[in-house]
């Protein structure tokens, strides 16, 4: 009789306890079946990012003759691991060759690629907009705190590359002011191409961040 009693409180103990314990058991599935979803849409997101990120700076390296093996083996395992709407097999069948130029050859390549784009013009880079990652930002805390750590980062990072995109953009206007001076000019100038080769710098440090986001 003891012992059945026994197993009656217990019963009721557990039945109490389940009952305060589901709705947080519960919300915290919700939270992690949300979360899964929010990261798949935020990785797909990045994977774009990453590819526009990746074709900008070619656009920079490319007008300064600034192309070269490092770049293209690095912009190669960017195409290798795209997953997006774009495609990127024409751009992979590209490169191959490429990589296989000789040092030299590769100068040659780099010379013509730049005499290609017009001198002492600007290049019409975009302000970047991570819709996904803006709109979420108060979801973020059901994922991984690194993985949130990390996108937190990139969204800083990226508010930094579009102040060099106003740089940039400031003195091309500026440069085309008809009332600057030779000397304003020469500076104006220097300067816009100060801004694009320092965004291609940091798009590449956040292009490395994406990169470890995508690999977790």
């Amino acid at each position: 009789m003891i012992i059945d009693g026994l197993k009656d409180v217990l019963l009721l103990i557990l039945g109490w306890l389940l009952g305060l314990l589901a709705p947080g058991i519960v919300a915290l599935i919700r939270d992690k079946r949300e979360g899964n979803i929010i990261k798949k849409a935020l990785v797909s997101e990045l994977h774009e990012f990453r590819y526009r990120l990746m074709l900008n700076v070619y656009q920079i390296e490319s007008k300064y003759g600034r192309l070269d093996h490092d770049f293209f083996e690095w912009a190669q395992a960017i195409l290798v691991d795209y997953e997006g709407i774009n495609s990127e097999e024409s751009l992979l069948n590209t490169i191959g060759p490429l990589l296989k130029l000789t040092k030299d050859e590769m100068k040659q390549f780099a010379q013509v690629a730049q005499q290609q784009r017009k001198p002492n013009s600007g290049l019409s880079l975009k302000r970047h907009h991570l819709v996904l990652l803006d709109t979420n930002i108060g979801a973020l805390a059901k994922l991984d705190p690194i993985f949130r750590g990390r996108l937190l980062e990139i969204k800083i990072r990226v508010g930094f590359l579009n102040e060099i995109i106003e740089d940039s953009r400031y003195y091309y206007r500026l440069s085309f002011q008809n009332s600057i001076s030779a000397e304003n000019y020469k500076i104006a100038d220097a300067n816009m191409v100060e801004s694009y080769i320092f965004y291609a710098s940091r798009a590449k440090d956040v292009i490395g961040i994406i990169g470890k986001v995508l690999n977790q």
